[in-house]
């Protein structure tokens, strides 16, 4: 795997199917492990030691790296994301791509989400639609 710096967010599917990833980011090395940070369904967000993450991941998909900035390093970036701890996830409004994005971008917004709701609305409207096709 390739080497992973502060701040990097590793994407992995959340099943074989990998329709749906999950995200989380990569803070470093402490304590003798390394460590990253999760929105967890059921948990919320939470620190997790590289042991605990890999144990359920099959693949890793992909690695988006963190640009510092003058106005945002890394440190900034691993005390904002720990700052974070214990906010309760949700599927629509904060799930585990809202929380990275917001620790790498400072933007709380996920694709996956926006997609699965537009595919859920569509598929509500064809069902309505249908019974009136058939007049």
């Amino acid at each position: 795997m390739e080497r992973l710096e502060l701040g990097d967010r590793i994407v992995v599917p959340k099943s074989s199917i990998r329709l749906v990833q999950h995200h989380a980011i990569y803070l470093g090395w402490n304590n003798g492990h390394h460590w990253f940070i999760e929105n967890k369904e059921g948990v919320g967000v939470r620190t997790i030691t590289a042991e605990q993450f890999f144990n359920r991941v099959l693949e890793v998909t992909r690695i988006v790296r963190f640009r510092p900035t003058l106005n945002y390093t890394r440190e900034d970036l691993v005390r904002f994301a720990l700052s974070r701890r214990g906010r309760k996830y949700d599927l629509l409004d904060y799930n585990c791509e809202s929380f990275a994005n917001e620790v790498q971008y400072r933007r709380v917004e996920s694709q996956q989400a926006k997609t699965g709701v537009t595919l859920g609305l569509s598929a509500l409207a064809l069902l309505l639609l249908i019974p009136f096709s058939r007049l």
